[in-house]
């Protein structure tokens, strides 16, 4: 059955969703690795294993608010001082006049939490197998 963390996050993924806003980036990294870090002990049979699976789906909990952060500064700055386009594009055009990319995926100032993400989930790929991976992936 699930944990009371997997079902918290489930709740937040499900408010989030329903929100008149899209989603922040944290509320569903920080729903997908609370509920993997619940069910990773039921998935990995071998406990250190599980044991490590589950201390880098907590970090990456309290990374995901971290990279929220990252994300907001850097759409903020972003919006202050756009990226240079070609002279032709058209202000009304948002793929041509950069804000729909400003909007999407700023670039990021701080790239350490996003470092920091990719290295644990390089991690946590070396330490499943193909099989532990597959019922992980459906945890969402």
């Amino acid at each position: 059955m699930f944990s009371s963390r997997a079902l918290v996050g489930a709740i937040a993924l499900l408010v989030a969703a329903c929100s008149s806003r899209p989603p922040r980036l944290a509320v569903e990294l920080s729903a997908r690795a609370t509920a993997k870090a619940g069910v990773v002990s039921l998935v990995v049979s071998d406990p250190v294993r599980a044991e490590r699976l589950r201390a880098i789906y907590l970090e990456v909990t309290s990374l995901a608010r971290e990279l929220d952060r990252a994300r907001v500064m850097a759409r903020r700055q972003c919006h202050i001082a756009p990226v240079p386009r070609a002279a032709v594009a058209v202000p009304s055009d948002p793929i041509d006049s950069g804000s729909l990319a400003c909007s999407i995926a700023p670039p990021l100032a701080d790239r350490t939490a996003l470092d920091r993400y990719t290295q644990l989930m390089l991690e946590a790929r070396t330490l499943l197998t193909e099989s532990e991976f597959q019922k992980l992936a459906r945890m969402r």
